[in-house]
Formats: structure tokens, sequence, C-alpha cells
């Protein structure tokens, strides 16, 4: 999910929101299905280390663990310098220098 999505109910950006993503009643007042919308996640300077699992689940990215917390500082300088979120191919950029 590209970051220009990021407006939508059912995408979270923050780390800790991200680490129940895959308890969406924990997170969410009703199912994103009823109003068929999209889930996902976002990269911003508020991501967790849970929000690095899920989206390199989600690009079919295979990062070892012990390079998530690397990525994550990479992922948090990026958004901090780019004033917003990042893209899929901006978080692959960072995923090819990282791991």
């Amino acid at each position: 999910m590209e970051a220009v999505g990021w407006r939508q109910p059912f995408v979270r950006e923050t780390g800790a929101v991200a680490a129940q993503f895959h308890l969406p009643y924990a997170v969410e007042p009703y199912s994103a299905e009823l109003l068929a919308t999209p889930r996902g996640i976002v990269l911003g300077k508020k991501s967790g280390l849970a929000s690095i699992s899920i989206k390199c689940h989600d690009l079919n990215l295979d990062v070892p663990v012990d390079k998530h917390p690397a990525l994550l500082a990479a992922v948090k300088e990026l958004a901090i310098k780019k004033h917003g979120l990042l893209t899929d191919a901006d978080f692959q950029g960072l995923v090819k220098t990282v791991a």
C-alpha cells in the first residue's frame, strides 16, 4: 500500500497499533470489509518494529529480523527528511541499503 492512501481509516503508521494489526477487532471499531476498505501499514517517523515486519511481509521482502532495528532507524530518518510518509519504493530502496 503506497503512502498516498494513508488517509484511509484502516491504514496505520504507529508501531503500537501495527503490533496488533493481526487482531483488527482490537484496534478498529468495525470491520474494514464492512466498508470494502483496504487495511494496510504505511511507514513514517512513528512506525515501530512491528510495522517493519508487516511491510516486509506485504512486499515479499526477505529481511532478517536482526536487520529490522537498523531498517526502522533508516525509515524514521528518511520520513523526517521527507517530512512525510515513505512509499513502498522508498522502503524497498532502504531494504537494499540496510539489508
